[in-house]
């Protein structure tokens, strides 16, 4: 089905390929900063019975999270902003109008041993939770100025990350115990939570990045290859993030709130019906390290990273530009065009390496979504319900995804990028294999939550092994 191709060519594509997947390993010098590494961003009409008026923002960090790495574990950096930028005025240029930031605190409670959780714990306030984590939340209103902070729930309770899943002697029964009760609402009606979950990214990354060693079927799927939402076991498809976790921070708010004038938009040519969403961390300016004493912060905070829509810095972006990308903002992403609009990806690797016949540039077709680089959301689409969710979103005939209705964690964003680059919304390219195009994988290795945070539980460092990892169709181990 494939010519092959000329060696220059694929040469060519081993460098995209190696970039292409979620921002889990993204830029160089956020190598070295993983607290600050942004994976991936959701944003969405809440499917959570009776809170379809309610939007879904949430963002994870520091992927590939080994559920067993104690003694320590994970977690949110006390030196890192994390903010949520929400963008509902000006034709949505890339400008924020609203954010939300979460700032995270330690507490290394006086104790006598060599870890940081001990013992049969109880709940989210058992004292043999010895790293505490607690966060503050600051929300921006950047046209008028105000801003509202927030460091307990509408009960008084301080707002505390939920702690790591160690297994069913430590934190039995984790979910109900731990998970659910992290889960605050605030006096202003958000609910709002932090702490380890599944990574709900899926994707054959080692196929991939073997330059483009894809496992038959793959990239071609049809048939039940295709239609079938639960994918192939290993080894005819491997998800690279099976069995780790990710840290998470998720907020759902009313509406109204993210919209420019406060209403419940109906009509999709409403001025304010779409809103646009990128994450974003920040670490302050300058940071001394007067060793042996703690590190010292001063200044203003400059952004280290940011996540907007799926695949962008990953498959778009070359990487000599990748850390300037991620330090830059959307508002100025113009600068960025001649990239997205001529992708290596589409012309070197689908048309180069594969043959697929790929539309022209200027594509104007991606500019569209990309530039500026912020996921919007159709805030008229109303949320589809779990059980008539489709996988490939709009291209499936499910609207609520990706990357009209913003992205939920089911929303295969790997097949449908790879569709997208191929040109199936342009017209005259829409046909077979490009409307075929995947990875193999069609979800999540364990199921998701149909209720905030929608994240699964986190894997159990206990049950975390190769005879027990959830490679494939894999055991929910968190729940």
């Amino acid at each position: 089905m494939f010519p092959n191709a000329r060696r220059v060519v694929a040469l060519a594509a081993i460098a995209c390929a190696s970039s292409f997947a979620a921002s889990h390993r993204n830029g160089p010098l956020l190598l070295e900063d993983q607290t600050a590494n942004l994976n991936d961003l959701y944003v969405f009409r809440s499917y959570e019975a009776g809170r379809s008026d309610r939007v879904v923002m949430s963002m994870s960090v520091q992927g590939f999270q080994n559920p067993d790495n104690g003694p320590s574990y994970y977690k949110f950096s006390d030196s890192v902003l994390y903010r949520f930028n929400v963008n509902n005025a000006r034709r949505l240029d890339g400008h924020p109008d609203l954010q939300i930031d979460f700032l995270f605190q330690t507490l290394l409670r006086p104790n006598p041993t060599f870890v940081s959780y001990f013992g049969h714990l109880k709940g989210i306030d058992d004292p043999g939770i010895f790293l505490y984590q607690t966060y503050s939340i600051v929300i921006r209103n950047l046209k008028t100025g105000h801003s509202t902070y927030i460091n307990k729930d509408a009960n008084g309770h301080p707002l505390s990350v939920a702690p790591p899943n160690l297994g069913p002697k430590s934190t039995p029964n984790y979910e109900a115990t731990f998970g659910q009760p992290s889960v605050f609402t605030l006096a202003n009606g958000m609910r709002v939570f932090a702490g380890p979950r599944d990574d709900a990214f899926y994707f054959d990354s080692g196929a991939t990045f073997d330059t483009l060693n894809f496992r038959a079927p793959a990239p071609i799927l049809t048939g039940a290859a295709d239609t079938n939402t639960g994918g192939a076991a290993a080894p005819a498809a491997v998800d690279g993030f099976a069995g780790y976790n990710i840290s998470l921070i998720a907020v759902e708010v009313p509406i109204g709130m993210l919209t420019a004038d406060h209403s419940v938009p109906v009509d999709p040519k409403n001025a304010n019906a779409k809103v646009g969403v990128w994450a974003s961390t920040h670490r302050q300016i300058v940071t001394v390290r007067p060793s042996p004493h703690d590190p010292i912060n001063y200044g203003s905070y400059v952004q280290v990273d940011r996540v907007g829509n799926p695949l962008t810095v990953e498959a778009l972006i070359p990487l000599p530009m990748k850390d300037y990308w991620n330090r830059s903002d959307p508002a100025n992403d113009q600068q960025f065009a001649k990239f997205i609009g001529d992708p290596f990806f589409a012309s070197g690797v689908l048309n180069g390496v594969f043959g697929l016949k790929v539309p022209p540039a200027p594509r104007n077709d991606l500019l569209g979504v990309f530039v500026p680089d912020i996921t919007r959301i159709d805030l008229t689409i109303a949320p589809t319900p779990v059980a008539s969710q489709n996988r490939l979103g709009p291209l499936g005939g499910d609207n609520a995804g990706w990357p009209f209705g913003g992205r939920r964690p089911i929303d295969d964003v790997v097949d449908i990028g790879f569709r997208a680059l191929a040109g199936v919304l342009v017209p005259g390219f829409g046909n077979a294999p490009n409307t075929q195009l995947g990875d193999g994988v069609n979800s999540n290795d364990v199921p998701l939550l149909n209720r905030f945070p929608f994240h699964a539980a986190p894997h159990a460092g206990y049950k975390h092994s190769q005879i027990d990892g959830t490679n494939g169709r894999g055991m929910a181990t968190g729940q």
